[in-house]
């Protein structure tokens, strides 16, 4: 693998604090979209400025604690993943960047590093969660990354007085949200005097939510990107839940070196909606029909959020997509097939929470599936989801999966044994 010359400065090594920047919709600074954030306010582009938090304690002390071998706490997600067999973030950017950057360029990168851990260099790729606005109130989600929520966590709280679990996790939700601040992302300011001086240098973007389609203020930014001539070397990454994709901004990403546009699916028809809600499989199929026909820079992935709701179905969900033969989605490093990335929190709806005769009987059925195709390493790689899932014994939580989900059907007027009928033949030999 193009990573393996990255194994050089250790098995805990990545190498996103020298290049990378992300944030969290309210502004919060992380050394990646999956690093636990620290608790320093001054770490925040409410009240900092990319340069200020670029050289910052917290920067510097990662990239020097990644150098000395240290396993930093805020990675804590991906030694979980690498310690259940399963191809974390941090090996998938180490390999993307050795492949885009090259040896050189990046030993000279470490290299550059001082020793208090500061760099020159500016940041070059930025990760940017645009914010809490978006149309969808996925069923994992919480008010600070949907402002579909904000209305119905009181209710969710209200309903589940009798399950500590539920009730303690939306109470924390609530006061999380209330006490940030989404503004920085629709400020003109941010984007004229943050991100604009970073063009001449910017190799890619990532761009999420909310539902970042949704901002005028990223329309903007793009049109920006295209008339000052810096769009041709950027590239663009997306996280978007598929029920938008509008030709203005089809056009406008025509014009960058490449744009990847990551849908986060988590399965078919009525089990997506119940899941992601209220989103209409109509237009999500038509928005994969529409990147399909899109200019040639611009391609697809469908990314599954593997939780104790859909893994019954990932066998499922990947023949779909093979019967469908994209050209151009999931294609290039997915086999046509989904890539699936495992639900953490909230923990009572992990995998993990599972009864053991129900881990048994999915196990079985992906073990079966992966028969179907041994010469497909994406579809051999379900079996990593198998093994986090069996990884550990949370159903202590599974009391807690089940009064949630009638909490949500009371909600929405929606019914979990109808969407979910072949799972729920095995689900309510257990239910509680």
């Amino acid at each position: 693998m193009a990573q393996d010359f990255l194994e050089d400065y250790g098995k805990k090594f990545c190498i996103l604090p020298w290049m990378h920047m992300a944030t969290y919709t309210d502004g919060t600074a992380l050394l990646c979209c999956l690093a636990q954030p620290t608790d320093d306010k001054r770490l925040n582009l409410n009240n900092a400025t990319i340069d200020g938090v670029w050289n910052s304690y917290y920067w510097k002390d990662a990239r020097k604690e990644m150098l000395e071998g240290k396993a930093l706490k805020a990675c804590m997600h991906c030694w979980k993943e690498e310690a259940a067999g399963i191809r974390s973030h941090r090996m998938n950017e180490n390999n993307l960047w050795a492949k885009k950057l090259g040896r050189e360029y990046i030993d000279e990168l470490i290299k550059s590093t001082k020793e208090d851990g500061s760099l020159d260099q500016d940041v070059i790729t930025l990760d940017l969660r645009l914010g809490n606005t978006c149309n969808v109130q996925c069923v994992m989600c919480r008010p600070t990354d949907s402002s579909k929520w904000v209305r119905d966590a009181e209710k969710i709280k209200d309903l589940n007085v009798d399950n500590p679990v539920v009730k303690h996790d939306w109470e924390w939700k609530l006061q999380d949200h209330k006490k940030n601040n989404y503004e920085w992302a629709a400020d003109d300011e941010f984007w004229h005097e943050e991100i604009s001086p970073l063009l001449p240098g910017m190799r890619h973007f990532i761009f999420a939510g909310g539902e970042p389609l949704y901002l005028k203020n990223h329309k903007r930014f793009l049109k920006l990107c295209v008339e000052s001539g810096h769009a041709e070397h950027i590239e663009l990454r997306y996280h978007t839940n598929g029920t938008l994709m509008p030709d203005d901004i089809i056009e406008l990403w025509s014009n960058f070196k490449f744009v990847e546009l990551m849908l986060s699916i988590d399965g078919i028809g009525n089990m997506n909606k119940w899941l992601r809600y209220p989103t209409d499989w109509n237009i999500v199929h038509k928005t994969l029909d529409k990147v399909e026909q899109a200019p040639d820079n611009i391609v697809g992935k469908v990314l599954c959020t593997v939780s104790a709701l859909n893994i019954w179905y990932l066998p499922d969900f990947a023949e779909f997509l093979f019967s469908k033969n994209y050209k151009k989605i999931g294609i290039h490093d997915h086999e046509g097939m989904f890539h699936p990335g495992v639900l953490h929190f909230p923990q009572y709806m992990c995998a993990k929470v599972l009864p053991q005769g129900m881990k048994d009987t999915i196990t079985q059925k992906i073990d079966d599936f992966t028969l179907k195709y041994p010469s497909k390493n994406k579809v051999q790689e379900l079996k990593t989801m198998t093994a986090f899932m069996n990884s550990e014994d949370h159903s202590d939580k599974w009391p807690a999966l089940n009064q949630y989900i009638r909490t949500i059907d009371q909600m929405r007027k929606t019914d979990f044994k109808q969407d979910f009928v072949e799972l729920y033949e095995i689900w309510g030999k257990y239910e509680v």
